[in-house]
């Protein structure tokens, strides 16, 4: 009897869960998905693993919320990628079809990480370099360099610090940039970078100018760097050892027919395009020369002869809208004068800033500047940017120095030692402005008037201009 009890009592439970199982799942999904579901919770229960393959077919996508994720962060990565150039300029570009096998090795796919173009990596084409014999000799390229009045200096020793974000760009986002850039002036620039951390940190700069100025390193292809396996590096296709500048020159010039106005302070500067590569040139502002062939430019990767220095010459637009310190775009609040370093009427003409980074580059073509992977190291995605976070004193002294055409040093005396290399549209006739004043500047300098009469800009006393023709 008590056998029997026991057998009615678990006949009943099990009718009641039968019940309950009919009645929770069974009418809901219908009896197809109690035959695929309720074994499957009983497994899940036990800590098992069992995969039911389409369980919304009735209705449902069949996809999970984490599969919408993947598969919508591809097909945004796939629809940011579409605009691009394809990976090489492969069809006519140029590109060498080769990859370091470091970049290979440390290249994810594209938008890995967050990331785009890691699936474009290659390296910079044998035609993107030329011999400086071969540039001809027209002066500067491109935009900006045509200088008059007379000029001011400071120094600024390189950061000690190295990272591939860019506050002015990305601000907020680490690897921002997806290449390394060397540092100079404010030694605190990243990604996390404000205006009142960068004024509360040290500078590099002896007059005390706080700004930060950055641009991208060069590397020594042939060697290996500190960064592979790391963002910034190879795995957006940076690889090599860096090569340090050997000197770097910062001098704001005059230019034009017009007075100087003072550079307003907390200015954004931003010369050349770090996406130049795969937007037409759109915004390209790269030149290279050597030292010594001041007035061969080319926007190609300078080969330099034994004892010349490889030079980037960065030139800064100068002419302001008069009223804002910053643009949507970073360009559209400055832009450059023209050929002949005039400004429109309803713009104000600001000093224009030549940076000159020399370097003992490698031989041949065994170097390149870092670069967005998709970009591929074309010289032509060459750039710099600053932060103008000097002092309006000393901001106003130089632009008075300019407007007076004399050649003044801010900071230690041999701030002014040289100037970058002097072009031809570097060579301002008496004739063409400021004429009682750049007499006088002549005078000063002892009379110096080489190359047919034409006052020679950056030229100390008793030296050779720096960059000018031998």
């Amino acid at each position: 009897m008590r056998r029997a009890a026991a057998r009615r009592r678990a006949l009943y439970a099990a009718l009641f869960a039968v019940v309950v199982l009919v009645l929770g799942v069974g009418l809901p999904l219908g009896a197809a998905g109690v035959v695929r579901v309720a074994p499957a919770r009983a497994f899940s229960a036990v800590g098992g693993v069992l995969l039911v393959k389409n369980e919304t077919d009735d209705g449902g996508s069949g996809k999970s919320a984490e599969d919408e994720g993947g598969d919508s962060g591809k097909k945004d990565s796939a629809k940011k990628n579409s605009g691009k150039k394809n990976s090489g300029k492969e069809n006519g570009g140029g590109k060498d079809a080769g990859q370091k096998d470091a970049a290979k090795k440390g290249a994810g796919k594209a938008g890995d990480g967050g990331f785009e173009g890691r699936d474009q990596i290659g390296e910079a084409s044998a035609k993107e370099y030329v011999d400086i014999s071969d540039v001809p000799a027209q002066g500067n390229i491109l935009a900006g360099g045509d200088f008059s009045g007379g000029s001011y200096s400071f120094t600024c020793s390189l950061s000690d610090h190295k990272n591939s974000d860019n506050p002015i760009i990305a601000p907020g986002k680490r690897n921002g940039a997806q290449h390394v850039h060397d540092y100079a002036g404010n030694d605190s620039t990243n990604a996390a970078s404000n205006l009142r951390v960068l004024k509360e940190s040290s500078t590099t700069c002896t007059n005390g100018d706080q700004s930060p100025i950055f641009w991208p390193v060069l590397r020594d292809l042939r060697g290996v760097g500190p960064d592979v396996g790391q963002d910034g590096g190879s795995l957006d296709g940076n690889v090599g050892s860096y090569v340090e500048p050997a000197a770097v020159d910062y001098t704001f010039h005059g230019h034009g027919t017009r007075a100087m106005t003072a550079m307003p302070v907390n200015m954004t500067m931003v010369t050349g395009s770090a996406k130049a590569a795969t937007a037409d040139g759109k915004g390209a502002n790269a030149k290279y020369t050597c030292s010594g062939f001041g007035n061969r430019m080319t926007d190609q990767y300078a080969i330099c002869p034994q004892g010349s220095q490889m030079q980037r010459v960065f030139d800064f637009p100068s002419c302001w809208n008069g009223k804002d310190l910053d643009s949507e775009d970073h360009t559209e609040h400055l832009r450059y004068p023209d050929e002949s370093g005039e400004c429109t009427d309803d713009e104000v003409p600001v000093p224009a800033l030549r940076i000159t980074v020399d370097y003992d580059a490698p031989a041949g073509r065994t170097f390149a500047i870092d670069s967005f992977p998709e970009q591929q190291h074309d010289p032509i995605t060459d750039h710099a940017l600053l932060e103008y976070l000097s002092t309006t004193s000393r901001a106003r002294a130089g632009a008075e120095c300019i407007n007076s055409a004399r050649r003044c040093a801010q900071g230690s005396a041999d701030d002014a030692s040289r100037a970058g290399p002097t072009g031809a549209s570097d060579q301002v006739t008496t004739s063409k402005n400021f004429v009682n004043l750049m007499a006088t500047h002549a005078r000063a300098h002892g009379g110096g008037m080489p190359m047919g009469g034409m006052p020679m800009r950056g030229m100390p006393v008793g030296a050779a201009p720096t960059g000018a023709p031998r």
